[in-house]
């Protein structure tokens, strides 16, 4: 998927490094790319034929090598716009539902442990994204662009941190009361923000 978001970044003919599409990609989305795989993209991109190296302005850091985009490259990308949503929204189990869906075997202490862990640790990314979100919010008030993406994943980022917080408190709980209950609560649709759950509890709240 990284290869399509590189192409699309230089389709705009206009030349950038590894850096700068890193950065224009935060711009956009709110992420941080690790700049080692952006790298590794541009080689195996490079080596494909879909880019390649173009020549650096004067004065400019010649170890920060620019690329553009080529015609087989522009194809490509047009390739993968045109493929269904589908492809997009249909994906495999992430590392942490594989991680959960064995957390059934372990004895309580442990699955209790992973769990109290594990919910510091969305409660922590939770106001990491906040502050994120306040600095997107002061920028768009400089110029909001015609459709703000980078504001719109955030949200959707928050969203989806919200529902992981609320499922693991009702994992917690479940385990809290001897796996006893009769029925196990169906996923309701999320309407809350990490910052709205934050006024109704605190993260050692069990």
């Amino acid at each position: 998927m990284l290869r399509y978001v590189v192409l699309a970044l230089l389709a705009d003919g206009n030349p950038a490094h590894g850096y700068a599409l890193m950065k224009a990609y935060r711009e956009r989305s709110g992420v941080r790319l690790s700049i080692g795989n952006v790298y590794r993209e541009l080689s195996r991109l490079a080596g494909e034929g879909l880019i390649a190296a173009a020549t650096n302005p004067p004065g400019a850091d010649p170890r920060r090598v620019p690329y553009r985009i080529t015609d087989n490259g522009r194809e490509a990308l047009a390739g993968w716009l045109a493929a269904p949503v589908r492809t997009l929204t249909f994906t495999t189990a992430d590392p942490l539902s594989h991680r959960l869906a064995i957390l059934g075997d372990l004895d309580a202490v442990r699955a209790g442990e992973f769990l109290n862990e594990l919910h510091t640790e969305l409660w922590e990314q939770g106001k990491t994204l906040e502050r994120e979100r306040a600095i997107a919010s002061q920028r768009e008030k400089h110029g909001v662009p015609a459709l703000p993406t980078r504001m719109f994943l955030l949200c959707r980022r928050a969203k989806h941190l919200a529902t992981d917080i609320e499922m693991v408190d009702e994992m917690r709980a479940h385990l809290a009361a001897g796996g006893k209950r009769s029925a196990v609560k169906a996923p309701s649709a999320v309407s809350e923000s990490v910052p709205q759950r934050r006024a109704k509890q605190r993260p050692g709240a069990r």
